[in-house]
């Protein structure tokens, strides 16, 4: 390892979807200047888990707690709630690392060199960037990479194709039997209308909506669904689809799918949305997306690049803090 480049941690609990935001951060970084990336995944036991960050610093105030190298990095980013703690530790041991967090931290930004919190989430501070959604690992590099790596498989699917992104139930979005029927009636509404189907499920997928899609792809040899089993091909249906539906309850494969710059539809889901409101708004100012209603032409727009703007902004902040500390 070349010595002159800095070092940069990724923390987060390892579920995909967190994970990847501050990875897709620290790879947009690294296209900027230099850096070493390493991914730590904290595992912590249920009852700690439970315990707010605060407590959990205070319960354990240094790095190796949390199974973290000894040698501190020049800089560390984290997602989600359980890489607060191992931040505020790593900026208590060492306060020349460079910490930043992504999304609202519900403690204060100033905890931080710099947070990245999504616009919808309406936080403020001097050090707060907001930005439309999360920041995400795609690049056409990485979409062309994986769609080569699925060619045989994509190639048994006919063109045109639809990418169905399907999330599940959260602290704000329910997934009711009239969502789910008219995910379904999309499905079937794009294979009569000639398109071929590349269906993805989360974890937060009902077992039940993941077995119709199962009976959906057995009965029709132009659907690949991916259930979690195998090599993942979540970007390279992204790759290979033409069009995009995405539920509304993933602010990730929202944003994701208009990373793209291809036509995105929104997939309905029930409860109280409240902020994602705002969301659906700014991605539909800026990159006309809509929910389903049947029609697959879309408009066209530049595709979303709020993630190597986040990272043009983390350096900014990263040299200007040293400017102040020199």
């Amino acid at each position: 390892m070349d010595p002159t480049v800095r070092t940069c941690w990724v923390i987060s609990d390892g579920r995909r979807g967190i994970e990847n935001q501050a990875l897709g951060l620290a790879e947009a970084a690294s296209r900027i200047e230099a850096l070493d990336i390493q991914c730590y995944l904290i595992e912590n036991g249920k009852a700690f888990t439970a315990a707010s960050p605060r407590l959990q610093f205070a319960l354990k105030s240094n790095p190796i707690d949390y199974g973290l190298p000894k040698v501190l990095p020049d800089l560390a980013i984290g997602c989600g709630r359980q890489a607060i703690a191992p931040l505020l530790a790593i900026k208590k041991t060492s306060p020349s690392v460079f910490t930043a967090y992504v999304q609202d931290p519900r403690i204060g930004p100033d905890n931080f060199d710099v947070v990245f919190a999504p616009q919808h989430d309406t936080l403020t501070g001097s050090n707060v960037e907001v930005m439309i959604g999360s920041p995400n690992r795609i690049t056409n590099t990485l979409m062309i990479a994986q769609t080569l790596n699925f060619t045989q498989k994509l190639e048994a699917l006919p063109m045109p194709r639809v990418a169905m992104l399907i999330g599940g139930p959260s602290k704000t979005h329910k997934f009711s039997k009239s969502n789910h029927a008219a995910h379904l009636d999309a499905a079937r509404h794009a294979l009569s209308s000639g398109y071929s189907l590349l269906i993805t499920v989360s974890r937060r997928t009902p077992t039940s909506i993941l077995k119709d899609y199962k009976l959906l792809a057995s009965d029709h040899q132009n659907v690949w669904l991916y259930d979690g089993e195998g090599e993942n091909p979540y970007y390279a249906f992204l790759g290979g689809a033409d069009i995009i539906l995405a539920t509304e309850d993933s602010t990730n494969m929202l944003t994701e799918a208009c990373a793209t710059g291809k036509t995105v539809f929104r997939l309905p889901m029930s409860g109280q949305p409240s902020k994602f409101d705002t969301l659906y708004n700014e991605l539909q100012n800026r990159c006309n997306v809509a929910r389903f209603s049947g029609n697959f032409t879309g408009k066209p727009y530049e595709p979303l690049l709020e993630t190597p703007r986040a990272a043009t902004q983390l350096w900014a902040h990263f040299h200007r803090r040293g400017a102040v500390v020199n």
